[in-house]
C-alpha cells in the first residue's frame, strides 16, 4: 500500500527557535524543518526516512498557493504553468477540469486499483458544500472526480478513516451541532495509536491512500505558536504511528505538501522556501530520484505501479481561468 499524507503549509525552514516552530519543537520527523539533525538514541524507523527539497514555485514567480499546488499534487499537472499564476482558496473552472480528467484517485480505479480519500467528513460539511458549492477544495475533488462517496461519520467510528484533527479536538468543539455528546466519535485520540491502527485498518483492500492535513497553513496563517507546538507534536506521533505500522518491504510512505507557511511565524503569509517530500518503505529509490517539484509525484506514483498515462498542460492552457 502507497499511503500519501498531505500536509497544508509546511516548508524547510532556519534553525532559528525565534522563527521557526519546526527548531523549537519538533523531536521527531520534523527536525529536518528546523535545520536540526535526528539524535543518535532516535527510532531506527526514522533515520531511514529520505527527504527531498521539492520545488512548490514550479517555474512561476510568485508565493505558492493551495489551489494550484494542491492540484499539483493530485493530478501530476502543473497547475500554476497552465493558469501562469498561483491561485490561493478553492480550485478555478480551469482547475476543476484538470482535476476532474487526471484526479490521482480516478486514475488508479480505471487501471485496476483500489484508491482512496481517508478524509472523513461530518453532516455540517455536508450541508455548507450545499450552500456554497464552490467551497469545495481539490482533495475532496479527487474523491469526488472518482464517482467515490466521501467518507463520514460511519466510517469514522469504524476505524476506516480518519478526521481532519487528528486528536479530535476540534471536532469535539465543533461537531455537537450535529453529532450526539454522548457519541464515542468525540473522544479524544490518541495521535500515534491513530497511526498505528489505520494502516491495517485499510492496508488489505487499497494500493493508494490519501490523507490530507490543513491545520498547519491555519495556524501559520495566524501565526499562533501554541497552535504550531500542538500540530506539531500530533503529527509526529500520528506519522511514528503509521512507520511503525508498516511493512518497508511492502508499504510506502509519501508526505509532502503544497507550499511554505508554517516554517516561518514572523510572517502571516506562505514562504519560497522548498517543502518537504519526505520517503520511507518499498519505492523509495526508485522515487527519490525523480520528485523535483510537487508535480513529479503523482508521475512517480504511476511510474513505480506500472501505470503508463500521457498528459500534458497544454490542452488546458486556452480554456484557462
Amino acid at each position: 500500500m502507497i499511503f500519501y499524507v498531505f500536509i497544508d503549509g509546511i516548508g524547510f525552514g532556519e534553525k532559528d527557535p525565534e522563527k521557526n516552530p519546526f527548531a523549537k519543537y519538533a523531536n521527531g520527523i520534523f527536525l529536518p524543518l528546523g535545520g536540526k539533525e535526528f539524535p543518535s538514541d532516535i527510532s531506527s524507523r526514522l533515520k531511514d526516512l529520505v527527504y527531498l527539497r521539492t520545488d512548490a514555485s514550479m517555474g512561476v514567480k510568485g508565493l505558492p498557493q493551495s489551489a494550484t499546488g494542491q492540484t499539483s499534487l493530485w493530478t501530476g499537472i502543473n497547475a500554476c504553468q497552465v493558469l501562469s499564476r498561483h491561485m490561493s482558496g478553492f480550485p478555478t473552472f480551469t482547475l476543476k477540469r484538470i482535476i476532474a480528467k487526471y484526479s490521482i484517485i480516478r486514475i488508479l480505479e480505471e487501471n485496476g486499483f483500489k484508491a482512496d480519500l481517508l478524509n472523513c467528513y461530518t453532516p455540517g460539511f455536508a450541508e455548507h458544500v450545499k450552500k456554497n458549492p464552490r467551497h469545495v477544495s481539490a482533495s475532496t475533488l479527487i474523491q469526488m472526480a472518482a464517482d467515490k462517496p466521501l467518507k463520514g461519520m460511519d466510517d469514522l467510528r469504524e476505524g476506516k478513516g480518519l478526521y481532519m484533527d487528528i486528536s479530535r479536538d476540534f471536532l469535539r468543539k465543533f461537531g455537537r451541532e450535529f453529532i450526539d455528546k454522548d457519541d464515542p466519535v468525540l473522544e479524544i485520540q490518541d495521535p500515534y495509536k491513530t497511526g498505528k491502527d489505520i494502516v491495517p485498518a485499510v492496508k488489505g483492500d487499497h494500493t493508494l491512500c490519501i490523507y490530507e492535513y490543513f491545520i498547519t497553513d491555519k495556524v501559520g496563517h495566524k501565526m499562533n505558536w501554541r497552535g504550531a507546538q500542538k500540530c506539531i507534536l500530533d503529527l509526529e506521533e500520528f506519522l511514528l504511528g503509521v512507520i511503525d505500522a508498516m511493512d518497508p518491504e511492502e508499504d510506502q510512505l509519501i508526505i509532502t505538501s503544497d507550499h511554505g507557511n508554517l516554517e516561518d511565524l514572523t510572517v502571516d503569509v506562505h514562504t519560497l522556501n522548498p517543502v518537504p517530500t519526505i520517503l520511507y518503505g518499498k519505492y523509495t529509490d526508485q522515487m527519490k530520484n525523480s520528485i523535483k517539484a510537487l508535480k513529479d509525484i503523482p508521475h512517480a506514483i504511476y511510474d513505480c505501479l506500472g501505470i503508463k498515462i500521457e498528459m500534458s498542460e497544454q490542452e488546458f492552457v486556452q480554456t484557462s481561468a
